[in-house]
């Protein structure tokens, strides 16, 4: 009977213990479940510098309101619908790492590509706007294997290019 007992006090403990493990693999957010997921059936096919690149959104300290943020994602997303932007100046950084590149989608005001390497590197771009704009879809088409953050921000005036 004392073995038994020393089993079930073992099974207690082990079962106890593992709870937290178990508990802490079901938060995640569910907008990228199944890329939030870490491979427990080995190492990373991807060097951990390539994610920690993108952990902290970009840069965008000289816009006056932001927009969005967002960091340490993978894949494609269609990330928001700005109800309305007014005239002025929209700031979009974008980080990216690995190889391939990202399409960034700004509503119908703009669509570029940015190359993405193995070093991580961040793009920056402006779009003056005359006047209002309404329901701005911002969207990032990624290619596989590629890390990247984004921010967009908004200020007030805008000058053109020279």
């Amino acid at each position: 009977m004392a073995k038994l007992t020393k089993v079930r006090v073992v099974g207690v403990i082990v079962l106890t213990a593992s709870i937290p493990l178990v508990a802490g693999c079901t938060t995640h957010d569910d907008r990228n479940s199944s890329q939030n997921v870490p491979n427990a059936s080995g190492p990373p096919s991807h060097p951990t510098a390539l994610i920690d690149v993108t952990k902290t959104p970009p840069d965008i300290s000289g816009s006056t309101r932001t927009l969005v943020r967002l960091a340490d994602r993978t894949g494609s997303e269609e990330v928001t619908v700005i109800p309305s932007i007014k005239a002025g100046t929209i700031a979009v950084a974008t980080e990216c790492a690995g190889e391939g590149k990202t399409i960034i989608m700004v509503g119908k005001l703009t669509t570029y590509t940015i190359p993405c390497t193995t070093t991580p590197t961040t793009t920056y771009n402006e779009i003056g706007l005359d006047r209002s704009k309404q329901h701005v879809l911002i969207a990032v088409t990624a290619s596989a294997g590629i890390h990247w953050g984004l921010s967009v921000g908004w200020r007030p005036g805008h000058e053109r290019p020279l």
